[in-house]
């Protein structure tokens, strides 16, 4: 797959996925925890929770308890979506970001979200997620990945991948179990194992943006910023409406930057300086079409402003995170950068 970038030329993914390092894996000590209630604030028992990737991969599966609390833990610095399908009621889902502009040696966030069930005679809502892939699937290789995603269900990682890959051998073009696989790949570390079946699954569907999100995420934990903001905009281009893509581009153009001396050369200084106003663009595109929802576009726009130098701008700008997050776990690891960069010299 190539991709024309910015930040290193013709881009040749596979290259490059293979030839980088591998990074280490971000910390994984963040957790969720929901509460789900119906239109009239009642709470809701024993309903099925899904938890993604903010891509739409499937991660875990919990059921609420009888007061409709719910639980996941040992989660990464990345986007989550939670997602109920409920009997009599209307599908519903909520996007949870995790950041780490504290410092990546910060202990982990608990972010609480509340879901609301609307009655499924109610005003029409549209349902979460994206129009599967249409594929005539044998029937052997449907079977073994739908068992596969049962025994991820039920917390059986190592007998659903061995399921998935069984599906794969059956039907080598099937796109969900590729894509599945891909991301397990990935969430467990086995980044170069994960490309090969990236690599079919955007072959079937080019035009699907996951594809390119899970790319991006593989070469982020790779540190290979460059060419991860260079898939995120492709990502972006697929899917314009959509603030993740353009979240993540943004993240991976500061962290692009954070790795450039500018003082090293006149063409340093310029590279740095192209990548952080990329950065800026989009996750200001990101907030707008995220709105109060995407509070890590603006943790990640304070390091925009703070590596520029700007560093009231940083403060204002996380400052305003705090106002549309005022119960924000990492609300004080927030407030005492902001205390740092308003005492820091002009």
């Amino acid at each position: 797959m190539h991709l024309r970038s910015p930040y290193g030329g013709t881009v040749i993914i596979l290259l490059l996925l293979l030839a980088a390092p591998a990074a280490a894996r971000a910390q994984t000590g963040n957790g969720i925890r929901g509460k789900v209630r119906d239109s009239a604030g009642n709470s809701v028992p024993r309903v099925t929770v899904e938890l993604q990737t903010g891509n739409g991969a499937p991660v875990n599966q919990t059921t609420a308890n009888n007061e409709g609390d719910f639980f996941f833990g040992g989660l990464g610095n990345t986007s989550y979506i939670v997602v109920i399908r409920a009997a009599d009621y209307q599908p519903a889902s909520e996007t949870v970001e995790f950041s780490n502009y504290a410092g990546r040696d910060s202990p982990g966030e608990t972010r609480t979200v509340e879901i609301t069930l609307l009655r499924a005679d109610s005003a029409p809502r549209p349902a979460p997620g994206r129009t599967a892939v249409a594929q005539a699937v044998p029937t052997p290789a449907r079977e073994a990945f739908e068992r596969g995603m049962k025994l991820s269900r039920e917390g059986h990682a190592a007998e659903a991948e061995t399921a998935v890959r069984e599906a794969v051998a059956a039907f080598p073009d099937y796109f969900d179990a590729r894509f599945w696989l891909a991301n397990e790949l990935i969430r467990t570390g086995r980044l170069d194992d994960a490309v090969q079946h990236l690599e079919v699954a955007r072959r079937v569907s080019p035009k699907d943006e996951r594809v390119y999100l899970s790319f991006g995420e593989l070469l982020m934990l790779k540190r290979n910023y460059g060419v991860a903001a260079a898939v995120f905009a492709e990502a972006a281009r697929l899917s314009p409406a959509d603030p993740q893509p353009f979240l993540r581009r943004g993240t991976a153009l500061v962290e692009y930057a954070a790795g450039i001396d500018p003082a090293s050369s006149v063409k340093a200084a310029e590279a740095r300086r192209t990548a952080l106003d990329d950065a800026e663009k989009a996750l200001r595109e990101a907030s707008r079409l995220g709105g109060k929802k995407l509070g890590a576009a603006l943790q990640q726009l304070a390091r925009v402003y703070d590596k520029r130098g700007e560093r009231a701008r940083a403060a204002d700008t996380l400052e305003q995170y705090l106002r549309e997050n005022p119960t924000a776990p990492n609300a004080p690891a927030i407030r005492d950068a902001i205390k740092t960069l308003r005492a820091a010299k002009p």
